[in-house]
């Protein structure tokens, strides 16, 4: 059998995630921030995430104890065709869970130790199988899991640091019609699954120092990681068996290159009275680097397909309010501004159709002896968004999302 090569950022392209931070990037790892819209992510003191987010955080928890959160994220997108596709439509809806679990561990005032399990990148898309877009994407599907341990280090009252240490899990399922003529439904001949998998290692470092009991700002960095994935690509004929090129073809040597960006995370907290705490948080991620062009070659020609992309750099701006109404009881409010890493429909695909989208959001807290229940809600308002095919042919999505978290957590 022939060999199967994903060349480029490889397995990243599989999933496209535009109902969450703009690229395929995730941050709903923590229910609390979810009623905030991230802000003042790793510096809030108030769950056991910040290992995920800037590991220096863990200083601020002052008992030991877990969590576990499930959000979920539904998605909804209008898809009609333009040009060449003018008065076709179609459209994308899904659901998705997202659980997470934390521990944390203070060995004493000064050392602190934590684990986690969550997912950093990641969700799916799925089209109608007799859509106009299906040629080119199908179904797209991203796990991306860390499972992560990490120190963090008071070493005076107003500075700590931290670093998370993962091992990253990543598995990608991609599938989509291959045309005899690119672009050309009417010449489909078959259709072709991507299924691969595989294992790195990645981190965080942070640093967080306290003007003063009730302000703090905190920065970290996420390093960028490569990892070789393997697995399979199978290729089925739709042509009666007397012209098919190749009927059924499973290749199990696939391999791919995946490449997940680096990015810098800037949070800051000030309790401004006995009642209101206000947060915010800047993140830049280096997408340039790690998501130029995606490139998927096989055996069989006809399957063989480079999608370029060429994306830009982003920033997220996010604002968050806490209203502490009293010992039990914490509720919050949040908006963040998400740029996407598409500059136009010529850095879109039907797999990624990504868009800036602006968050507004809404969560709460019931606190009583040792036990915490948080719940949270966010919207995403997504702007319309052009994604460019062959033969002068586009696709104009209309979208938006909503993401519905309940976490519970105990501390002893």
């Amino acid at each position: 059998m022939k060999r199967i090569t994903l060349t480029a950022i490889g397995l990243a392209l599989v999933c496209a995630s535009q109902a969450h931070a703009a690229g395929y990037q995730l941050n709903e790892y923590s229910v609390t921030g979810l009623g905030r819209s991230f802000a003042g992510a790793g510096v809030m003191g108030d769950d056991y995430s910040a290992l995920a987010y800037n590991p220096a955080g863990m200083t601020l928890m002052k008992r030991s104890g877990f969590q576990g959160g499930l959000t979920m994220a539904e998605m909804k997108s209008d898809v009609k065709g333009k040009g060449t596709f003018e008065g076709k439509s179609t459209d994308m809806h899904y659901g998705v869970p997202l659980p997470s679990g934390f521990a944390h561990w203070n060995v004493n005032d000064k050392l602190f130790l934590g684990a986690g399990i969550y997912a950093p990148y990641g969700l799916s898309t799925k089209h109608d199988k007799e859509g106009f877009v299906a040629g080119e994407a199908r179904k797209s599907e991203l796990e991306v899991i860390d499972s992560s341990v990490a120190a963090a280090y008071k070493f005076t009252d107003k500075l700590s640091l931290g670093a998370t240490l993962s091992l990253r899990y990543i598995h990608g399922h991609m599938t989509g019609d291959v045309y005899a003529v690119e672009g050309n439904p009417a010449t489909k001949i078959g259709e072709g699954n991507y299924d691969l998998d595989g294992w790195t290692g990645t981190g965080i470092i942070g640093a967080m120092y306290e003007f003063t009991p009730d302000t703090r700002v905190g920065i970290s960095y996420k390093f960028r990681s490569i990892q070789k994935v393997k697995g399979d690509f199978t290729y089925e004929s739709v042509l009666p068996a007397d012209i098919s090129p190749i009927p059924t073809t499973v290749d199990p040597n696939g391999l791919a290159s995946p490449d997940l960006p680096a990015g810098v995370l800037l949070s800051a907290y000030h309790k401004a009275s006995d009642k209101i705490g206000l947060s915010t948080s800047v993140r830049w991620t280096e997408w340039n680097k790690s998501f130029n062009q995606f490139t998927m070659t096989s055996g069989f020609a006809a399957g063989n397909k480079t999608q370029p992309y060429e994306w830009r750099n982003t920033w997220t701006v996010a604002a968050g309010v806490d209203y502490y109404h009293n010992d039990n009881w914490t509720f919050r409010f949040g908006t963040a501004y998400d740029q996407s890493p598409a500059k136009s429909q010529f850095n879109r695909s039907n797999r990624i159709p990504d868009t800036n989208r602006i968050w507004l959001s809404a969560g709460l807290s019931y606190e009583a002896d040792n036990w915490q229940i948080d719940a949270g809600y966010a919207h995403l308002f997504m702007q319309k968004g052009d994604v460019a095919m062959p033969g002068n042919a586009y696709a104009e999505y209309t979208s938006s999302a909503n993401m519905y978290g309940l976490n519970f957590m105990y501390k002893f």
